[in-house]
């Protein structure tokens, strides 16, 4: 009897025990990496969703195209814009149009063709275009690389960046590994950035990217918005609203079929420029 009385006491504990347990696990907060908040919370939309959706148009030559674009490659662009001062309808209608015409409305972020075609013009699959505005070289790369450990790296803020468009290769690649060897010599890994350099002697490379295919899935945004500034491209707009600036954007970006990018613009300007 006396047996029973305590299994019964103890069988009243484990479940008021329990009870509690749930209770407490139910009031605390998720963990932060269960509720998987966005990075660009509370940011305000220079492109919307919507604006997004009025982006499509038919080119001359390439035909219908159509924008298509996850929510989280939609909020790297919006904060790219930010981050780099790309905000004015004018600004932006000619950045997207440019982005338009290299990428296929966003489709195609590497360049295509072979090792033939690549070598052709000088650079190899591994430092083929990639990103919305197809950096291409391993000098391109190497610079950029150079620009994410002084921009995100604080011990590397004072790291000399060298622009490309006014230095040597030579110079460029100088630059990049001096920032290397100092960051070795502090001891940081600063593999999150060095992999924008392609490197083809790397056993892991087909597990891990590096180069292109690097820039595509994880810079795509940010390498567009840091050519633009590092080419000074709006910097060098007309203050007037209009196709100079597409020309002067297409000059600065190297591609070709200007009139694609014309026809861009023409579009995308009123969707930008229109009032709320």
């Amino acid at each position: 009897m006396i047996a029973a009385a305590l299994l019964a006491v103890c069988l009243l504990l484990s479940a008021l025990i329990i009870t509690v347990l749930i209770l407490r696990r139910s009031s605390e907060p998720e963990p932060e990496e269960a509720r998987a908040p966005s990075l660009y919370q509370g940011m305000p939309l220079l492109v919307t969703r919507e604006q997004v959706e009025q982006l499509s148009y038919t080119d001359s030559t390439l035909g219908t195209l159509t924008w298509v674009i996850s929510d989280q490659r939609l909020e790297e662009l919006n904060w790219v814009l930010l981050e780099y001062d790309i905000s004015t309808p004018e600004q932006i209608s000619q950045f997207l149009a440019q982005v338009t015409v290299e990428t296929v409305a966003g489709r195609e972020l590497t360049e295509l063709g072979d090792n033939a075609y690549f070598q052709r013009y000088g650079y190899s699959f591994g430092t083929r275009g990639a990103g919305y505005l197809h950096l291409t070289h391993a000098y391109g790369q190497m610079a950029f690389a150079t620009w994410l450990m002084k921009k995100y790296v604080p011990e590397l803020s004072g790291t000399p960046y060298v622009n490309p468009g006014n230095h040597s290769r030579d110079e460029v690649a100088s630059a990049y590994y001096k920032a290397l060897q100092t960051a070795a010599n502090l001891g940081l890994d600063v593999s999150e950035y060095s992999r924008v350099v392609y490197d083809g002697q790397d056993p892991k490379t087909a597990a891990f990217p590096t180069g292109a295919d690097y820039i595509a899935e994880h810079y795509a945004w940010e390498s567009a918005a840091y050519y633009w500034q590092a080419a000074g491209i709006q910097d060098a707009f007309s203050p007037t609203p209009g196709l100079e600036n597409t020309d002067l954007a297409s000059q600065r970006v190297g591609g070709g079929n200007w009139q694609s990018r014309r026809e861009a613009y023409a579009a995308f300007y009123p969707v930008f420029s229109a009032l709320p």
